[in-house]
This record gives structure tokens, C-alpha cells and sequence, in this order.
């Protein structure tokens, strides 16, 4: 059978994406970055590449799918309130969950496997850090069950999910790729920190 011939349908909500045959996993796959989320129905990897930020990996056994994210908290403000860059955080879970709720999913069949947060580059803010602490508070407090963590470190990582069998797979990366995966991360909060500062008064979910 080719390739073209077990083409993954594109779950409603994710037409945007491209997905692409990777001869390594012999399987199609859909590669997010920072902001981005994606839940499958098919046979396929969903991959990305982590520095500060995190992945959540999410499986329900139940309904047979899964998906992932990939988000940062954006740094606090010089006060210390946290408060606004908890709301990104908090909007970034309850898209994954939610994706895979409009299938049926409950919460309580939920397997979730996470990994990123590292100190990637030396002087950096302890983004990655926030991050971790944000991503398992969360877990805890609505009562997921974490089933793998891969986090924190000095290295890059990238991210392999089989959405259909709930598996993380993580290789760790060379330093050559820190600086370039620094600035793109660097960006992505500063235009978080905009999309927060345009939407003050509205509640993300």
C-alpha cells in the first residue's frame, strides 16, 4: 500500500495544518510549534521541538486518541503577579483537553505524559522552570493522571507522540540548536505578552 493511500483525515478544527509522510516512523506526521495544539484520530506521530517550553502529551485509552501541545508561559510582571501569564498556561491545557473531549473524552480517562522546560541557554530567565511548575500544579490540582515526565535539564528536545497508543518518545539535542530555538521561543513569548496585553478584559476560556 503507498504512502498516499492511509493519508490521515484532518480532524475538524485542524484543516491548517500540513501533514507530511516521514519515512522514519513510516507514518504521516503533523509538526506544531509554540501556540500550536494538535488531537489525531488516525494513525500518525505528532512531533515538535522543545527548549524552555513545555509539551503536554495527553491519551485516552477509552476513546482511543490523543494529542499535544506546546505553550510558554510568558515571564511575570515586575510585581510579581503571576496572574496573567497563568491565564496563557491555563488556555494552552484547556484547548488540548477540550479537543479531545468534542470526541468524548472525560477527563477522568485522561493519560498524560509531558516533557520540555529546560535552562537551554546559561543567563537565561528559568522560563523552563515556570513552566514545569505551572504544567504539574495543573495536573495536580484537576486531578489527571500523570503517567511520564521528561523535564527540565540544559538540552533541547524533540518530541515524538503516537497519538493512537499513547506514547512519548523524547530525544535530547545537541547545544547547536539552542541559540536558534532560544530566539524563536523568545519571540513567541513577546507575542504572547501582546495577545495578553489586547485582551485584558477577556477571559481565554
Amino acid at each position: 500500500m503507498s504512502a498516499l493511500a492511509n493519508k490521515p483525515r484532518l480532524v475538524e478544527g485542524f484543516e491548517h495544518f500540513s501533514l507530511y509522510w516521514d519515512p522514519k516512523w513510516g507514518k504521516y506526521s503533523a509538526k506544531i510549534g509554540p501556540g500550536d495544539y494538535y488531537v489525531a484520530c488516525d494513525d500518525m506521530v505528532i512531533t515538535t521541538v522543545l527548549g524552555s517550553c513545555i509539551s503536554a502529551c495527553i491519551y485516552d485509552p477509552v476513546i482511543g486518541m490523543g494529542g499535544v501541545n506546546h505553550f510558554m508561559l510568558p515571564p511575570s510582571d515586575t510585581r510579581g503577579e503571576s496572574s496573567r501569564s497563568l491565564r496563557y498556561g491555563l488556555f494552552a491545557m484547556e484547548q488540548l483537553i477540550n479537543g479531545l473531549m468534542r470526541f468524548g473524552s472525560q477527563r477522568r480517562d485522561m493519560q498524560v505524559k509531558i516533557s520540555g522546560g529546560g535552562k537551554i541557554l546559561a543567563g537565561m530567565t528559568d522560563i523552563g522552570r515556570q513552566n514545569i511548575d505551572f504544567v504539574t500544579r495543573y495536573i495536580r490540582d484537576e486531578g489527571l493522571n500523570l503517567l511520564a515526565s521528561d523535564v527540565g535539564g540544559t538540552s533541547a528536545r524533540r518530541l515524538v507522540y503516537l497519538p493512537l497508543e499513547g506514547r512519548m518518545l523524547v530525544n535530547k539535542l545537541g547545544h547547536q540548536e539552542d541559540k536558534r530555538l532560544a530566539l524563536v521561543e523568545r519571540a513567541f513569548g513577546v507575542q504572547v505578552e501582546h495577545e495578553l496585553d489586547d485582551n485584558n478584559d477577556v477571559e481565554l476560556f
